[in-house]
């Protein structure tokens, strides 16, 4: 009798996903079980696009988030290990984003940030950054004109930061990928680029400020939500965010939104290796954490 190899992967990674998810279900309590990783990311990274689907069906039977942010730590170390350039782990680790924007939309999440270049990184070698800037450049407009997914699902790019700091080109190339993407109506995907959270907020409490001056606002208005209004990322608040890497830390990345009901995930795996398994888990347990939650925020 002869056997499916393939087949044999795709029932195998089903029935230890559905196993982890109907215990972990039957914790209820907001748990990560990140760990169980290790024993099963070998088995989905062997699944067939059809088991992917399905279990984006199990997903979807419950909420899905309707904004996902990511801290893509881990692209040098990556390198590092396949005794690569830093620029081959940011060039992989920009296909591994392309593979997860396919499975958010997929799932039907709605907003996707991305912390793609903090403005602290300007500090490194100007070798590595001025690579990583001509990648932004190709990339930019890659997404905006050839990215199959961008036509396919209708995304809208936006960049998000403080574009004074950038290059002429590097600042066209960002024009050029919002307006050819702008009448999109599907996924928006905020690249943060470059990005801190201190620099955001002080721009809103400036912008605040300057309206209170010009007597657009009343001082005894000022609340949380005029500075709201003039934060750069435009989406609603991320129902998660994901650092890859190990490391335990925000990194100056979107500290404001983050601060109320946020599910926080820092996961052992640098960004390039980051699965859907990871992707699935982070999930669930988000599904199981919500009710808290959201009754936290109330």
């Amino acid at each position: 009798m002869s056997v499916d190899v393939h087949s044999g992967y795709a029932w195998a990674a089903l029935f230890a996903t559905l196993t982890a998810y109907i215990v972990v279900a039957g914790l209820r309590k907001p748990i990560s079980f990140l760990p169980f990783h290790t024993a099963c990311n070998a088995v989905l990274s062997n699944v067939s696009q059809t088991t992917r689907l399905v279990l984006v069906r199990i997903l979807r039977q419950g909420h899905i988030p309707a904004h996902i942010s990511f801290i893509m730590d881990g692209n040098r170390r990556y390198a590092r290990t396949q005794h690569l350039k830093a620029t081959s782990g940011h060039i992989s680790g920009f296909h591994n984003l392309t593979r997860v924007l396919d499975w958010c939309n997929a799932l039907g999440i709605t907003h996707v940030s991305v912390f793609a270049f903090a403005i602290n990184n300007f500090t490194r070698s100007a070798d590595e950054v001025e690579a990583l800037m001509d990648l932004a450049t190709n990339k930019l407009r890659e997404l905006a004109t050839r990215s199959e997914l961008v036509k396919k699902h209708n995304v809208r790019i936006c960049v998000v930061g403080n574009r004074s700091m950038l290059s002429e080109e590097v600042q066209k190339a960002a024009e050029f990928a919002e307006e050819e993407t702008k009448s999109n109506t599907g996924m928006q995907l905020n690249i943060c680029f470059p990005y801190s959270a201190t620099d955001e907020i002080s721009f809103a409490v400036q912008k605040v400020a300057e309206d209170v001056a010009a007597g657009k606002v009343r001082v005894e208005d000022v609340d949380e939500h005029v500075v709201a209004d003039r934060l750069q990322v435009k989406s609603p608040d991320p129902d998660i965010l994901v650092r890859t890497s190990g490391q335990v830390r925000f990194s100056n990345y979107m500290l404001w939104q983050s601060a109320k009901h946020t599910h926080i995930q820092f996961i052992d795996v640098f960004w390039p290796n980051f699965s859907f398994f990871h992707m699935f888990c982070i999930l669930v347990s988000w599904q199981l954490a919500r009710r808290q939650i959201f009754h936290r925020k109330a």
